[in-house]
């Protein structure tokens, strides 16, 4: 199975972002906003990976159609608690808790959507300075 990226929450997104990209020199991809709002920034990390930094949100993800479908159906007949399957304009995802109640997604990209550290109309002064140094 092949994973693009996963998901992690912060409630500081300018302290994670000093850290991952500041510090370890991890290189950040691309800013955007949630349909709620929220900030959706990926850093990435190496080997065509990446993980998706969301301000105070839940999140992780997946690839090829079969396995997207074989990964939601394994967790429900294993008696974990899934989501709907959401449609989303690149793709869809469904999410669900793991033994230690972290919340997981699993995510099917079926569309190509480009990377930018512009879609983000507000970002944190740390991007703000990536973008002034471009």
């Amino acid at each position: 199975m092949y994973i693009d990226h996963v998901g992690i929450n912060t409630n500081d997104m300018e302290a994670t972002l000093q850290f991952y990209c500041g510090i370890l020199g991890m290189r950040l991809v691309r800013t955007t906003r949630t349909p709620d709002g929220r900030r959706h920034y990926n850093v990435e990390i190496g080997g065509g990976n990446a993980f998706a930094v969301f301000d105070g949100a839940e999140l992780p993800t997946a690839g090829e159609l079969e396995e997207f479908d074989a990964a939601y159906q394994r967790l429900k007949d294993h008696g974990v608690a899934v989501t709907e399957i959401i449609e989303r304009g690149y793709g869809k995802t469904f999410y669900f808790h793991d033994p230690n109640g972290i919340r997981l997604q699993i995510e099917l990209k079926t569309k190509q959507d480009a990377d930018s550290l512009e879609g983000d109309s507000d970002p944190v002064p740390y991007v703000r300075a990536l973008l002034q140094q471009a």
